[in-house]
């Protein structure tokens, strides 16, 4: 019974979005590589958050069924909770992204037309959103920063 909970499991954090891209799934060893302030912030803002992002680099993160292990205490989670979502670029990185045209600055960061697969992460002290470029990449924001990571 316990193998049949973990298989349903698994093929719910696996995306199959309607638009025809490919299937995303956040399970497995991740590392940060970049780190940019949002294109939200104001010019002020970005030298501070850049040094701010340069912080996490580098950080690997395992997203195991149940749990998220880091050395980075701040995504570690013992009751990980994933739910998938797909949004529309007017609402990627909490809406944030700058107006009028939502859509060419989520072209900028690397998105595709079309929405966008992603996953909540829920855990008892915090609450990650991943929006995905492709299977091997994601991005998520945190203070302003934007992050992208990639499957190792």
């Amino acid at each position: 019974m316990k193998s049949v909970s973990f298989a349903i499991a698994l093929a719910a954090l696996t995306i199959a979005p309607a638009s025809g891209a490919p299937s995303v799934s956040i399970i497995g060893d991740w590392e940060i590589v970049e780190a940019i302030p949002g294109p939200w912030t104001t010019a002020d803002e970005r030298p501070r958050l850049t040094s701010a992002g340069k912080y996490l680099m580098n950080t690997a993160i395992s997203f195991k069924p149940k749990e998220i292990v880091s050395k980075q205490k701040m995504f570690i989670c013992k009751r990980a909770i994933y739910e998938p979502n797909s949004l529309e670029h007017d609402a990627l990185f909490q809406g944030n992204l700058p107006e009028p045209n939502p859509a060419a600055a989520a072209a900028r960061l690397g998105f595709q037309k079309g929405d966008v697969p992603g996953v909540d992460v829920s855990c008892v002290k915090a609450k990650y959103v991943f929006h995905f470029l492709d299977r091997d990449t994601a991005m998520t924001t945190i203070n302003n920063v934007i992050y992208t990571l990639k499957r190792r």
